[in-house]
């Protein structure tokens, strides 16, 4: 008598999770970053709802940087890029899927393992409905807020007091406006790499803040010339932007030679 009950309740317990079945995922998942890292390509074969009973919520598809490969339940690290879908009704289904979004990196420059999710609106929230680990690991950091890029060049004209120094252009990502910039010119003892510089400072110039989407194309300036104690020096030029009441290096180039000061 108690085996007829239980074998009903099972039944209707496979039915009803056939019903709700979750989001899943097809086909081969992908991801490119652009260069630089600013934007990223990803997604996958497609989605389907497999139920044939109950629509779905909203859908995100996510790109994660994990510290291990996601193994399941809930997920911890870092949303790259994410998008969104509208929810899908029972059998329905999305493909291809795929997005070219912002790319937010990781504060911390490591090897990362990406992780691609397919998450469902629930009343908690999102929640993962599917997943696809990416092989093998890759190196994520902070963007570059600011380039300079090359060629660049320089000369001084002692008899004048002045130096020029040129430079292909300056650019930046900043969703606002920078701060003020300074460019200058420097000698260093040791090839610089970035950081707090010391050394001698052979001119500057500042320029205007930037707007969103505005660069600085093929800057020629003349500053005033300070020529270094004699000897042989690295030199540099350095892109700094005026914040929290003081300038901060953001971008430098350096030509790898040294030159002789006399």
């Amino acid at each position: 008598m108690r085996l007829l009950p239980l074998l009903t309740l099972c039944v209707l317990c496979l039915t009803s999770a056939s019903a709700s079945a979750a989001l899943k995922i097809y086909g081969s998942s992908k991801f490119q970053f652009s260069a630089g890292n600013s934007k990223v390509t990803f997604g996958c074969g497609g989605i389907n709802n497999p139920s044939t009973e109950n629509a779905t919520g909203t859908i995100q598809v996510r790109l994660w940087a994990l510290d291990k490969p996601h193994a399941g339940g809930i997920i911890k690290g870092k949303v790259i890029a994410s998008y969104q879908y509208d929810g899908l009704s029972p059998k329905a289904y999305y493909s291809p899927v795929s997005k070219t979004v912002a790319a937010s990196m990781p504060g911390t420059k490591k090897a990362y393992y990406l992780c691609l999710t397919v998450m469902e609106y629930k009343a908690d929230g999102y929640i993962v409905s599917d997943y696809r680990n990416f092989d093998g690991t890759t190196v994520l950091g902070p963007l570059k807020t600011f380039t300079l890029t090359g060629p660049w060049s320089w000369q001084t004209h002692p008899e004048a007091g002045t130096i020029d120094m040129k430079v292909a252009k300056i650019a930046h990502l900043r969703t606002g406006n920078t701060g003020t910039l300074k460019l200058a010119v420097w000698a260093t003892k040791s090839l610089y790499k970035g950081g707090a510089i010391s050394g001698w400072e052979l001119g500057s110039v500042t320029k205007a803040a930037l707007k969103p989407g505005y660069t600085y194309s093929d800057v020629i300036n003349t500053a005033k010339y300070t020529k270094p104690p004699a000897g042989t020096y690295y030199v540099h030029i350095l892109l700094s932007e005026f914040q929290d009441g003081g300038y901060k290096t953001v971008a430098h180039l350096t030509s790898g030679n040294t030159t002789d000061f006399k």
